[in-house]
């Protein structure tokens, strides 16, 4: 792994715990957000130094309203082994780019835990020799699970002492 360049696309909380795990595993890292600050373990960088350097690209970012991050221009400009890996939203991913680029070679692979139109997966993604999907794990951990009750325990609390729930649920 220490010969490996990790690209993470949005440097918030979760894409700095991140670049955390993939630096004690001795890949470079470098990120792009443009909101973000810099500080380790990842050095900050362009969007297209990031795509044309990274060997992994990892998403972490809130999807956008101008529509998917990773389109089929943005593909074409990774290394054509690079490797696509959306923990984050299924809409920051344009599912037919992203099967197209596959088909063509333009990127190595994808592993997915998130696919835009869930529940519906598209056929030629899920059958595609070079994706490996997981269904929306990729948050459990044990200490994912404690913060999860913690955090629920906290806001009933909150809201038995007649104050607002930190964390609501929608709807």
């Amino acid at each position: 792994m220490s010969a490996l360049t990790v690209g993470v696309w949005g440097y918030g909380r979760i894409g700095r715990r991140t670049a955390e795990k993939f630096r004690g595993l001795g890949c470079r890292v470098i990120a792009h957000d443009p909101y973000a600050t810099a500080g380790p373990p990842a050095e900050l960088v362009g969007l297209d130094e990031m795509l044309a350097e990274a060997d992994i690209l990892t998403l972490h970012m809130p999807p956008s309203p101008d529509g998917p991050a990773i389109t089929a221009e943005i593909l074409g400009r990774m290394k054509p082994d690079a490797l696509l890996v959306n923990t984050a939203r299924g809409a920051l991913v344009d599912n037919a780019a992203l099967i197209a680029a596959l088909d063509a070679g333009v990127i190595g692979g994808a592993a997915l835990d998130v696919v835009a139109g869930e529940p519906e997966l598209p056929p030629a993604l899920v059958a595609h020799q070079r994706t490996i999907l997981t269904p929306h794990v990729a948050f459990s951990s044990r200490e994912s699970l404690v913060e999860l009750r913690s955090r629920t325990a906290e806001d009933v609390v909150r809201v038995l002492r007649g104050d607002q729930a930190r964390n609501p649920f929608p709807g």
